[in-house]
């Protein structure tokens, strides 16, 4: 029993000692690093490391890193070290007497052994003859893997200085970040290569890579200094280097004009058997991009874009590296407006934001972007890509130059640092004077998407200008949540094809506004232009000939034409904003169609519009629901059907339709057991003009016998009109207040707006 008991002591001892976290009190400032003894054969190596601390807080015990490699040896320059003991991947040390808050000391710890490493990250063996670290692992957690080469506290936030010293032999090279200081012939066949980091990094960004290496190079006069270029490779790729980096000085250009200065010691990259990598001044590439031409440019873009976006700044947790991954996706793409013109880049992340609406509309990626899953740190769409695309949208809802301001604030805030997506939020709101609060709880706090609507409610002519009065919407695809801040451009379009763009602010759900314009519009748009992330696809054509647009299961043919037509389809991701009243029929709640058309001379054009379950299964559930194509011509007119043929079966069709016109178009669905979907089709009443202030006409399929009803708000009627052997009727509604109403036949209800 006193034995159990003892083992029970033990244990948890030892189980509150490996609770203490890597450099919880104290603080690494700077670390020399000396490598030797590499083996490439039994993948080993030895290595001692000098390692200058402040304690935080006074204690005694003291806990570092280290992964695989073996300690030797422990000692301290004025404390006594009293002993040390490695428990899976941290090393604890222990004083004989406490280090008190605000002292300093060296720790000295020799160690080798065999190198770890996965299949992306560690310590890798390239060959016979090359080594080098990536200083992150994906499938690791945590991620970070400085510690898989010298003892550290291996995290995002505790940033120190470096001095490496690597010796090799005098065959190899030995590249690492920093500036070259020197390199001393050991005289037994092998060199010590001295590399200096002044910049204080986290240890992730820190690297070495060795083997026959050769360097090209060259300057970019930078605008505060020359700065050198130097990418280190092996011989039989040299010649490859010019034309892969013969844009690398114009990004670096581009980068220094939006974000300032560069913040590092040179611009460098050494190819590696595995990469992508962001080491500080030696980024690691694979021989995949030492291409000799451009086509492999956006890994050379994206990892010098990270020497501000992760390494100047990083984040300070894996659940914000959206800081990090995010805006190098971004400025990896965006390089592309300065290099290639603005055009190109617009090309270019628009492919992304078309990836990311697909990819935020699946119910299984409704997370927020930050606080990400350790398992989806590095996931290519839920961070990356997503991350981009919402650095493009605050791009735009800044505005370009406040943007690239702010930005510039952001790093200099926190140079050499590290920051939360909180902190770049507020930052951002200091330095430009526009409230983020509202954007990051849409944009990174929240899962989904926003949707975003604009209607033109009326139009008044007022001298040369016109005056319209929109009405903007807000939904939100995925978990809920009301946009509050919103800041959404708008375009109106002119019956000419002219466009006008204002940037419409609003709270909440709705907003009404009124908007001066230099035309009468006849359609309105939200972020016409691709600029945000929200919930709709779009496309424009001009069409001068025979030509096809298409946005996923909407097609529209352009046939014989005279002049031109202008052509703008939307497909929005969530229901039309209100549903009709009609007994027995359900409307889609995934998506609605927008169609603008503008003719210049004559031209024809026909859709087709094609359903399934996978994407219409919110109303198509059984053989009894038969699908209606619906129309409206603006968003007061009631939904009903136009013309169409239709091919298919309860669980996927296709309707055929001439003579596309501007409008709306929708999926519905019709209970057969409770209605007659021919029925519907061919009686469905149109109501126009809508909104009226005198005579209204209704007008169904066919001819027969009935009576229009009236109802006022309280369903109360205060109309009646009967109709023998007629397919229309119009009467006159002077005679009624101005207000809502709704007008009744067929069993069906239509919102009639009076005023």
């Amino acid at each position: 029993m006193k034995k159990f008991f003892l083992m029970i002591v033990i244990f948890a001892l030892i189980g509150n000692l490996h609770a203490q976290n890597a450099g919880e009190n104290f603080d690494v400032t700077h670390y020399e690093i000396q490598l030797w003894g590499f083996d490439f054969s039994a993948h080993t190596l030895q290595g001692e490391a000098f390692i200058t601390f402040t304690a935080t807080e006074r204690a005694e015990t003291f806990v570092l890193e280290l992964k695989t490699l073996t300690v030797t040896d422990v000692a301290c320059d004025l404390f006594n070290v009293d002993s040390f003991e490695q428990w899976d991947d941290q090393l604890t040390i222990h004083f004989d007497e406490p280090m008190e808050a605000g002292e300093n000391a060296i720790l000295d710890i020799r160690y080798g052994g065999n190198t770890f490493n996965e299949s992306w990250g560690g310590v890798h063996w390239w060959g016979s003859n090359y080594v080098y670290n990536l200083g992150v692992g994906f499938e690791s957690q945590p991620h970070n893997l400085g510690k898989t080469w010298f003892p550290c506290v291996d995290d995002f936030t505790d940033k120190a200085t470096y001095s490496l010293y690597i010796t090799v032999n005098n065959d190899m090279k030995a590249i690492c970040g920093g500036n070259l200081i020197n390199t001393f012939d050991n005289g037994d066949g092998t060199s010590t290569w001295y590399w200096d980091v002044p910049q204080e990094v986290a240890t992730y960004h820190v690297s070495f890579a060795i083997g026959d290496y050769v360097k090209w190079e060259d300057t970019y006069h930078g605008i505060e200094r020359d700065i050198p270029v130097e990418v280190y490779v092996k011989p039989g790729q040299i010649n490859s280097v010019p034309g892969t980096f013969v844009h690398v000085k114009d990004i670096a250009a581009f980068y220094e004009e939006c974000f300032g200065p560069y913040p590092f010691n040179r611009i460098g990259y050494v190819c590696t058997g595995q990469g992508c990598m962001e080491h500080i001044d030696n980024i690691a590439v694979t021989s995949g991009v030492i291409t000799g031409n451009t086509t492999q440019e956006e890994y050379v873009a994206h990892e010098l874009s990270h020497m501000y976006f992760g390494n100047q700044v990083t984040c300070s947790t894996a659940g914000d590296m959206w800081l990090n991954e995010g805006f190098a996706q971004f400025v990896g793409m965006f390089y592309r407006a300065g290099v290639y013109g603005e055009a190109n880049f617009q090309e270019e992340i628009k492919k992304t934001i078309n990836t990311i609406t697909s990819w935020c509309n699946a119910e299984s990626n409704w997370i927020p972007l930050n606080n990400m899953p350790l398992d989806m740190t590095y996931d290519t769409k839920a961070v990356y890509e997503r991350g981009a695309v919402v650095v493009n949208t605050m791009m735009n809802y800044l505005g370009r130059e406040t943007f690239l301001d702010g930005l510039r604030h952001y790093l200099e805030n926190y140079n050499y640092g590290a920051a939360t997506s909180e902190q770049l939020r507020d930052v951002l709101t200091e330095a430009t004077g526009i409230d983020m609060n509202g954007f990051f709880d849409t944009y990174v706090f929240c899962g989904g998407m926003p949707h975003y609507e604009v209607n033109i409610d009326n139009i008044t002519q007022s001298g040369d200008q016109y005056e319209a009065q929109i009405r903007m919407t807000y939904q939100h695809v995925g978990p809920s949540h009301v946009g509050q801040n919103n800041r959404v451009e708008v375009t109106f379009v002119s019956a000419d094809g002219q466009l006008q763009t204002e940037k419409i602010c609003w709270d909440g759900l709705e907003s009404e506004q009124t908007v001066s314009l230099d035309f009468a519009p006849v359609a309105a748009f939200a972020d016409y232009y691709d600029h945000y992330l929200d919930a709709k696809f779009d496309e424009n054509l001009m069409a001068k000939e025979p030509e096809n647009l298409a946005i996923n299961k909407f097609k529209i043919n352009v046939g014989n034409v005279t002049d031109s037509v202008m052509i703008r389809l939307e497909e929005h991701l969530v229901g039309p904003d209100n549903d009709p009243e009609i007994p027995a029929l359900t409307i889609s709640t995934r998506h609605y169609w927008n169609v603008l058309r503008q003719d210049f001379g004559d031209a024809s054009v026909s859709g087709i519009l094609t359903f399934n379950l996978n994407s219409d299964g919110d109303i198509i559930e059984t053989a009894n629901d038969s699908a209606v194509l619906l129309y409206r011509s603006n968003p007061l007119e009631p939904w009903h059907t136009i013309p169409y043929s239709f091919q298919g079966q309860w669980k996927n069709g296709k309707f055929d339709f001439d003579n596309l016109q501007t409008g709306q178009y929708t999926i519905g669905a019709i209970d057969k057991e409770l209605y007659d979907v021919n029925d519907f089709c061919e009686k469905h009443p149109s109501l126009f003009p809508n909104p009226a202030n005198d005579f209204v006409t209704l007008q169904w399929g066919g001819p027969d016998n009935g009576c229009v009803k009236v109802y006022n708000q309280q369903l109360q009627l205060v109309k009646s009109i009967p109709y023998r052997n007629s397919d229309k009727l119009t009467f006159n509604v002077n005679d009624l207040a101005a207000g809502i109403y709704f007008v009744e036949n067929h069993r069906i209800l239509q919102k009639l707006v009076i005023q």
